[in-house]
């Protein structure tokens, strides 16, 4: 979960539940929406054990990032869920199975999978191979995944649940720890704001009335209102003229948010949530009523399901990481688009982001699983000073933070390209492009909903 997250959203929880713009037909689930919970499927890539005397080799790297996985005689562990004489199992994890969230985290579980193949071949975790489950939340079921992970893994590793409170609330019940894709990567304190003022340079007559637009989960709310306060903070050159929520939990009813959206001006839509789940539906519907804002879309959406959008010329991503486009600019990425092209996996910002917390995790995991104290995890992560996974991302600190730098993608002849910065292998950290939130900013109003 992202640093101070918690706290955020104990503190806005009652802006979180005020009205979030969702009609009344869409506030109550209806019982029969809940399915069953989705198949778990569970991957390992088994080796011979080590010989006695193994040749000394030099060590793998992916990136800049020494690959910390050896051969290495299994020894006596504590007992613990996940863990067995030749296997050390982690659990992974999207919604990608939710009525109304289809593709939420494309490229994740994947991504899992073939690194901890390559971790294995290069000697697996503590003598033990790494084995994968992945727990399907479906979007609303996070809290029943995480209690099952809790009995059966080590870890929950470079998962990305919308449900992101439950997930942490539960996890810390039972002590799981949890390395989740993107954990620092998109800072709230403080809080760029790259794409939102490189769109209105971009596009200023159509830029300057925002509509943010986001899941109805109580972060993601919190998070629109730490949103909403950057904005109203720089003075007038942008305006947020409203807030909208869409339901995780059933088929979000597009034509009214994008309806309301037109209604409210906005010339610029944030739009938060993946391409399946959200920019595809909203940008089709936007493109029969004949309406073209800019949309700024998360991380979530660099995705190349995202290219099929009706209107390319009007789309825009943030990414807080090198971009598979950059190629041998950026090795880290480049080395691990070969390994989803193994697999046919597709490549996603969900995949990299995953991939971090991989390497985050096996960084530290022989440590603490030799370790009988339970704020093992915590501790070597802090002790993780300038993590960039190999270099996917801007280092972040110990304490969870990051620089705010940030690449904006746009499309261009059906593939992805670099819009600002233009040139492959940096990042715009301009602080022109940067707002943090005021300590003294007024509270979020409730003007579109």
């Amino acid at each position: 979960m992202r640093p101070l997250a918690l706290l955020l959203v104990l503190a806005l929880l009652g802006a979180a539940c005020a009205d979030d713009g969702v009609s009344q037909s869409d506030e109550v689930a209806s019982s029969s929406s809940a399915g069953v919970a989705p198949e778990r499927t569970t991957t390992t890539t088994l080796r011979p054990p080590p010989p006695t005397d193994p040749p000394e080799r030099e060590p793998a790297t992916i990136g800049d990032l020494v690959i910390p996985c050896r051969p290495i005689e299994p020894a006596a562990l504590p007992e613990r869920p996940g863990l067995s004489p030749d296997a050390v199992t982690i659990g992974t994890g999207s919604d990608r199975g939710g009525i109304g969230t289809p593709g939420a985290g494309n490229g994740i579980i994947e991504m899992v999978e073939v690194l901890a193949e390559l971790c294995n071949a290069s000697g697996g975790i503590a003598g033990r191979d790494v084995r994968v489950v992945e727990y399907d939340a479906a979007a609303f079921e996070a809290a029943e995944r995480v209690e099952e992970a809790c009995e059966e893994t080590v870890a929950l590793v470079g998962h990305q649940f919308l449900q992101e409170l439950e997930t942490a609330l539960t996890a810390a019940a039972c002590g799981l720890p949890l390395f989740t894709g993107g954990t620092g990567l998109v800072p709230t304190t403080p809080f760029g704001l790259h794409g939102h003022l490189s769109a209105l340079f971009v596009d200023p007559p159509a830029a300057a009335t925002i509509v943010l637009i986001g899941p109805d989960t109580p972060l993601a709310q919190a998070e629109r209102t730490l949103r909403r306060r950057a904005i109203e903070s720089i003075g007038g050159l942008l305006v947020v003229a409203g807030e909208l929520a869409y339901p995780i939990d059933r088929v979000p009813d597009w034509e009214r948010i994008a309806g309301e959206a037109r209604a409210l001006g906005a010339g610029q839509v944030h739009l938060d949530g993946g391409c399946e789940q959200a920019v595809l539906p909203f940008v089709d519907v936007a493109d029969r009523a004949d309406w073209r804002p800019v949309v700024l879309a998360t991380a979530a959406a660099y995705d190349p399901a995202c290219l099929a959008t009706p209107q390319p010329d009007r789309f825009l991503v943030e990414v807080p990481f090198l971009p598979f486009e950059d190629g041998a600019a950026a090795p880290a990425t480049a080395a691990h688009a070969e390994l989803l092209d193994r697999v046919a996996a597709p490549h996603t910002g969900a995949a990299l982001l995953a991939a971090s917390e991989f390497w985050r995790w096996a960084a530290q995991a022989e440590e603490c699983l030799a370790s009988v104290d339970p704020a093992c995890a915590a501790t070597a992560r802090a002790a993780q000073i300038d993590w960039s996974g190999g270099g996917l991302h801007p280092p972040v600190s110990s304490d969870g933070t990051t620089e705010g730098c940030a690449v904006v993608m746009a499309i261009e002849d059906g593939e992805f390209v670099r819009r600002l910065p233009t040139e492959p292998g940096v990042y715009d950290c301009a602080p022109e492009r940067s707002v943090l939130v005021p300590t003294d900013a007024p509270e979020a109003t409730d003007d579109a909903g």
